[in-house]
């Protein structure tokens, strides 16, 4: 018989008591959460993080109110739980959730949120943004043992914007957020800046400085600076004469009203750009670049869009 020294062995079952009591591990943006057994009842408020759910074949049992279509379209019959800012907290109860996934607009109740279940959420720095979509896309798939799957996915996603990429090399390009008559550029480093990232046109704008980015709201009373602020980088696009003009229309969310391709086709300069002459507007789909964002799936689809749309 072997004989294992006392010490030695209470280390080695206090290892595996560790290990088995540590049954679900998950590295988010608050940092890592440990469970001791995988959770079975999933709550999403974030629906970029629903969107690689699915893709991992992950359940979940409520969502936020919204409109869901493409990959997501199933979910328009899923339990609603609350909206995207504001969760309903009995109706949540109600589904005995396990783990909850906070989303951007609804980080102000996290601490609410964990009062009713454990509590993570994910960040897309807009300066990195493909990083961290793998990043919170291997975390999910680690911590549900579909690390294999996740990758793949990935690196699925990342041929498609290699293939994106080579369609727009050494192109240039330029990233508006239209809200009815107002034009607001986007450059590198703002929420929308990930557009040059995806699609690997060059921006004609300078990437912002780190000041410059997840500003608050311009105060009552100084709109007049933002606005020259905003016309003075419009100007400048104009001027550089992007290959191409890269379009989020924020009326036409949720099937709201198109205004957009009335408002370039009404400016006095982007309507003179070879890009709007010729036909060179990509207008985004609006629910995907903004209410879901990131996502794999959701990416996936965009970047195949974006190949043959932009294959001119």
């Amino acid at each position: 018989m072997i004989r294992i020294p006392f010490i030695a062995a209470l280390g080695m079952a206090l290892t595996f008591m560790t290990s088995a009591s540590i049954a679900f591990e998950i590295e988010h943006n608050q940092g890592t959460l440990t469970l001791d057994q995988t959770p079975q009842r999933l709550v999403s408020f974030d629906l970029a993080h629903l969107d690689t759910l699915n893709a991992l074949d992950i359940e979940v049992v409520g969502v936020p109110k919204s409109v869901y279509s493409g990959s997501l379209e199933a979910f328009n019959d899923a339990p609603v739980v609350g909206t995207l800012f504001e969760p309903d907290y009995e109706t949540l109860a109600k589904q005995y959730p396990d783990l909850i996934i906070a989303g951007g607009r609804s980080a102000k109740a996290m601490p609410k949120l964990a009062t009713v279940a454990p509590t993570i959420d994910f960040y897309y720095h807009p300066s990195r943004f493909l990083d961290s979509v793998k990043e919170s896309s291997l975390a999910i798939g680690q911590a549900w043992g579909k690390k294999e799957q996740a990758q793949q996915a990935y690196d699925d996603l990342l041929t498609q914007v290699d293939a994106l990429h080579a369609v727009n090399d050494e192109k240039t390009g330029a990233m508006l957020f239209i809200m009815k008559d107002n034009v607001i550029p986007h450059a590198p480093g703002d929420r929308f800046g990930y557009a040059y990232e995806l699609t690997g046109l060059e921006a004609v704008l300078p990437a912002r400085e780190p000041d410059e980015v997840d500003q608050p709201r311009p105060q009552p009373g100084t709109p007049e600076a933002a606005a020259a602020k905003r016309a003075a980088e419009v100007s400048k696009i104009a001027e550089a004469d992007p290959d191409w003009l890269i379009v989020l229309d924020r009326g036409a969310i949720n099937n709201g009203e198109k205004t957009a391709s009335k408002t370039l086709a009404a400016h006095p300069e982007l309507s003179n750009t070879t890009a709007f002459q010729q036909g060179r507007v990509y207008y985004t789909n609006p629910n995907s670049w903004y209410v879901v964002t990131g996502g794999l799936n959701n990416l996936k689809a965009i970047t195949a869009d974006m190949i043959q749309a932009m294959q001119k």
